[in-house]
């Protein structure tokens, strides 16, 4: 070691423990077409944001300057000047920006990167009273393109493609935050992956991975706020969406000690988890007052997203809490959480306070005191929980401090839990388990039984999913492999093999039950073609179905052979086949084929288990339509339900698409061939819930052609 070197460090001992920290709170939030003239919504922001009480607010949807003006004047600065306003691009109708506390932070800088839609502006803010080995931060504002067709998402690919430009001109030390409404319709959209994973310095998503319109990730979703039009150009349809983000450079959560995103503080404010596809006042609210359940539905389509930053303060006076290093325990362990370490640098601490920040909630024992504690729950999966120690001094000063307690669960976990990955390997991993390595308990219903007495290698899938939901399960020589349908715990060895995610190593098999059955997830063939890509991996080691298909490669020597839909191709491989494997002719057309998808040397490939699985094959055929002459909808208006009559070829490959005026897909009528030339849509999106009245567009599609009708839904 270097002289200097062991020098510096009293030095920095010393200074360490002359400083505190602070917290930023930052918002963000698309306030819907706000201008000069929107005051009776500027009173439901203001009791959002009383409630908040944020120091920087990201902001959408800003129409013009008199917007900006106007919520400085009636939501932030009521009763004093504490918040400025930072200079608003100059083009583009609806603008994105921010509003920052002065007390705590100044301007010292803005950047306006252009996109083909709308300008993203950074602010670069100072933090003052901060360490001075805090750097400043700059703030992304962004609002991209919205609707859900392939060309809005390309637009929006584009738009993240001119910030990821600027970005790569700065240093490994750059510290940002994105914050916005990008209008992503899923994470593996392309804009939304080259913020996380493509970045010179990355961003971060403290959630990560969420699934559009599915009630599981309901906690995540920031639209929309209403299930009904209110007249001010909202968005309608209830809580399905996550379009609104905080995301943060790697920085801080990871990188610098003295500025760091807080661990557990990301919220949806008014999002409770239980108003999926339902508006906020739909009922009670477990997670705000009703109060303020009521002005976020009447503020905005909205819901607000909150998150916070810890930074180390330059104050030398003021009380420093120590909550202690980080622990981990297990189920029933007390925890003793120690706040002897914090001081006061010129006086006295007379009082400690312990508050539960996050993770499963637990009862503090001496939540007063120095020393407090509380037993580990019973917890079924992995989980973090995070204590706050405030301390006050004889001066009435205090600080703040967060200890993190993990607790590890080595059993109980499903395939789900083993195969989500949002992190995208080096090399050859693709998509790597968190697991791997790991000897651990997993439960799942046995799908399918490779037919080799020796090496019986098997697959097992979690029932309540339906993405990252199966895994592949490697046998040793000798081992007896349970049966299709059996629910079985395994305890082993987590690995990856050239890209794929297995357990090996069985060391014990406990069948819990028999005779389970799981449906296959029906999938186009495009989800499970190719190489290592994010929209095919969820569906790894899964029961699929895919429908209407024609035989595009017949047999290599191997016996693989190929079959196309309208959206792409997949491998059919005889690896899990018992019986005679089928070699068709090219042509050859299937209404479905059912199997796993499995991924070996590269490439995804759907594996049938038995003839069973393949569903009426028919001689070869033609699927360029011969015509496409028509298509009509009666009565137009209509309610509740409407016929569509068209005219394609019988052999026609179609997808059948109900479109609303935002460019969203409602449902699905057909995808295949075509049992009828006509049907009856009764007004019900994919959840069989009645849309709202308004204007609807039937969309007919074949390989070749692409048509529309435009409906009216009267109410």
């Amino acid at each position: 070691m270097k002289k200097g070197t062991i020098k510096q460090v009293p030095i920095f001992i010393l200074c360490s423990l002359l400083y505190g920290q602070d917290t930023l709170t930052i918002m963000n939030y698309n306030v819907l077409r706000f201008d000069g003239n929107t005051t009776v919504r500027a009173k439901h922001i203001k009791t959002v944001v009383d409630f908040v009480k944020p120091d920087i607010i990201i902001l959408q949807e800003i129409e013009h300057q008199n917007g900006m003006d106007l919520l400085l004047s009636n939501v932030f600065n009521v009763d004093d000047t504490s918040f400025a306003a930072a200079p608003l691009p100059s083009t583009q109708w609806m603008k994105n920006g921010i509003i920052y506390n002065k007390a705590k932070l100044d301007l010292t800088s803005h950047k306006f990167v252009s996109t083909v839609l709308r300008d993203i502006p950074g602010y670069t803010l100072s933090i003052k009273n901060a360490h001075s080995n805090v750097s400043p931060l700059t703030i992304f504002a962004a609002h991209l393109k919205a609707s859900d067709s392939l060309d809005d998402s390309d637009q929006r690919w584009m738009e993240a493609k001119e910030l990821y430009k600027y970005i790569t001109q700065m240093d490994s030390s750059y510290h940002y935050i994105l914050g916005g409404d990008f209008n992503v319709y899923g994470s593996d959209e392309p804009a939304y992956k080259l913020f996380v994973d493509s970045m010179t310095v990355d961003l971060e998503d403290p959630i990560g991975h969420w699934v559009r319109n599915e009630n599981s990730h309901v906690e995540k979703f920031t639209q929309s706020t209403r299930s009904e039009q209110l007249n001010d150009g909202g968005a309608s349809g209830g809580l399905d969406d996550r379009f609104d983000f905080i995301l943060f450079s790697d920085h801080f959560t990871s990188k610098d000690p003295d500025m760091k995103y807080l661990e557990g503080s990301y919220k949806v404010i008014g999002n409770d988890g239980n108003h999926f596809n339902k508006s906020i006042v739909d009922g009670g609210n477990s997670s705000v007052a009703d109060s303020i359940a009521e002005a976020i539905y009447f503020a905005s389509d909205h819901y607000p997203v909150v998150a916070k930053v810890v930074f180390t303060t330059k104050s030398a006076t003021s009380p420093v809490a120590h909550a202690g290093g980080d622990i981990s325990a297990s189920i029933g362990d007390t925890i003793v959480l120690n706040g002897s370490k914090s001081y006061d640098p010129n006086g006295s601490i007379v009082s400690y306070n312990w508050n539960q920040f996050s993770g499963p909630s637990v009862v503090i024992e001496n939540s007063e005191s120095i020393i407090a504690k509380f037993i580990v729950p019973e917890i079924n999966r992995t989980s973090n929980f995070v204590f706050q120690l405030k301390v006050i001094d004889n001066e009435g000063e205090s600080s703040t401090d967060y200890v993190n307690v993990k607790i590890v669960i080595q059993g109980g976990y499903t395939p789900y839990d083993i195969q989500f990955s949002r992190e995208r390997g080096s090399g050859e991993d693709c998509y790597p388990s968190e697991f791997e390595g790991q000897n651990v308990e997993v439960t799942g219903i046995v799908t399918a039984v490779r037919p080799d007495n020796n090496y019986p290698n098997f697959f097992f899938q979690d029932p309540q999913k339906q993405k990252w939901a199966g895994m592949f399960i490697y046998i040793n020589e000798g081992y007896k492999a349970p049966n299709v349908g059996d629910m079985v715990a395994l305890k082993g060895d987590i690995a990856e093999y050239y890209g794929m995610t297995e357990m090996k190593n069985i060391s014990s098999t406990t069948i819990l039950s028999t005779d389970n059955s799981i449906e296959p997830v029906q999938l186009d063939a495009k989800l499970v073609s190719g190489s290592c890509s994010e929209w095919a991996e969820p569906y790894e080691g899964m029961l699929v179905r895919l429908i209407n298909l024609v035989v595009s490669k017949t047999s290599d020597k191997d016996g693989r052979w190929i079959a196309s839909d309208i959206t792409g191709s997949a491998i059919l491989d005889n690896y899990l086949f018992v019986g005679d494997w089928p070699q068709p002719e090219l042509g050859t057309h299937y209404k479905s084929i059912t199997g796993i998808v499995h991924y070996t040397y590269g490439e995804y490939k759907i594996m049938p288990r038995n003839n069973n699985d393949f569903n009426a094959p028919y001689a070869a055929i033609r699927s360029t339509p011969e015509h496409f002459e028509m298509m009509i909808t009666y009565p137009n208006p209509f309610n509740p339900s409407t016929i569509i009559e068209f005219s394609v070829n019988e052999t026609d490959f179609i997808s059948l698409d109900i479109i609303d005026i935002h460019g969203r897909k409602i449902v699905n009528l057909i995808n295949g061939m075509p049992i009828s030339n006509k049907l009856i849509w009764h007004g019900k999106n994919n959840l069989g819930q009645m849309v709202p009245a308004g204007i609807y567009f039937a969309r007919l599609q074949t390989e070749s052609t692409i048509m529309t009708k435009k409906m009216i839904l009267l109410k």
